[in-house]
């Protein structure tokens, strides 16, 4: 059994010496849902928490709609989520979402087969636990998991704040990525800044280049998820919406 240290969430044992006729308090039992609706994944993951220590009871749900009702249940205060984002019921990151909007997100771990770097940033930004992959080694995943129980946040990916080592943007380029990511194509942006549309396809190469990406969109997801961009797009302000930008040929 592997026993995992949560002395701050109040699993941990009472140090100090008991009295002669004191008798240990027992551990609080701490509840957590498992959302997954594979019977054999769901199972595999109940053993793995009930093998971290005696006080955590796993409560299994197989679809959106009942993980939202245990959810909204005032019965239950939930130590622990870990959400599959492909139940039953749910869209993208529709349950995640409705983790967030119940202020859950800082005790909940998507749990997951999308190996998606958009939505590794969203739960990153909206401070959610963890992000962990099915796909991950027995080892890995058991690290992870038992990060998340201790407290810890656990991502495959560089976090929003952690640049990787070597990979570096120009501001312009910063720019250019958010006016691609708008939808705006080369010779939009040429328009709006003025320049040759071939200056564009340059900055693009070199952007395609420095992040290792094999498209646009590709370079978009690797730039969020090193985080040279936003999880979430910021406004492209044009000559044309604001004409008090002057116009400035380069």
């Amino acid at each position: 059994m592997t026993d995992v240290s949560l002395k701050s969430e109040g699993l941990g044992a009472v140090s100090g010496p008991q009295a002669p006729n004191q008798r240990p308090r027992p551990a609080e039992t701490r509840t957590v849902l498992v959302v997954e609706d594979h019977p054999l994944v769901a199972e595999a993951t109940s053993k793995l928490l009930a093998g971290c220590g005696a006080s955590i009871s796993p409560v299994i749900s197989s679809t959106a709609a009942e993980a939202l009702l245990k959810l909204n249940d005032p019965g239950f205060t939930w130590f622990r989520i870990f959400l599959d984002l492909d139940v039953p019921g749910a869209y993208g990151l529709s349950l995640a979402r409705e983790v967030k909007q119940r202020a859950m997100a800082e005790r909940c771990c998507v749990v997951t087969a999308f190996d998606n770097p958009e939505y590794v940033s969203e739960i990153w930004a909206h401070g959610f636990l963890g992000y962990i992959s099915k796909a991950s080694p027995i080892a890995d995943f058991t690290s992870a998991v038992i990060a998340v129980l201790g407290g810890e946040r656990s991502f495959p990916y560089s976090s929003k704040n952690k640049r990787v080592q070597g990979v570096r943007l120009t501001r312009r380029q910063t720019q250019l990525l958010e006016q691609i990511r708008a939808g705006q194509s080369s010779k939009e942006i040429a328009n709006e800044l003025h320049i040759a549309e071939g200056t564009v396809n340059n900055h693009v190469a070199a952007i395609l280049q420095s992040l290792d990406a094999t498209s646009r969109a590709h370079a978009v997801s690797r730039a969020i998820e090193l985080g040279f961009l936003d999880s979430r797009p910021s406004p492209v302000v044009t000559h044309a919406s604001n004409p008090t930008i002057p116009d400035r040929r380069r």
